[in-house]
């Protein structure tokens, strides 16, 4: 019995982490604009009411001269994963739409 309970512990825990992992590549990607000069992307911070999507902005053209600045809240989500698909999706949105020549 002890240990069907413990590969169920490994199974769970094997795939709690690629969840994880998999979260946290979408959550790093860059969405960068036609000229090149800016990049947005989503983070996903724990509020009190649940989930926050904010959306930062890098501008510059190489990593010596990038200039970080948080932009905007995509809103208040029950679950992380929620609020990272609206968070990648207004990311995406400012860099093709809001901010596409900037």
């Amino acid at each position: 019995m002890s240990s069907i309970i413990l590969l169920f512990i490994t199974h769970t825990t094997r795939v709690l982490s690629r969840i994880s992992e998999a979260m946290r590549q979408q959550q790093a990607e860059w969405f960068t604009n036609r000229s090149g000069h800016s990049s947005f992307r989503a983070e996903v911070v724990q509020s009190e009411g649940g989930f926050t999507a904010i959306i930062s902005r890098r501008t510059g053209y190489s990593s010596r001269d990038w200039q970080y600045q948080q932009l905007a809240s995509a809103g208040q989500f029950a679950s992380a994963r929620k609020a990272l698909r609206a968070g990648r999706q207004m990311a995406q949105q400012m860099a093709w739409l809001r901010y596409r020549f900037d």
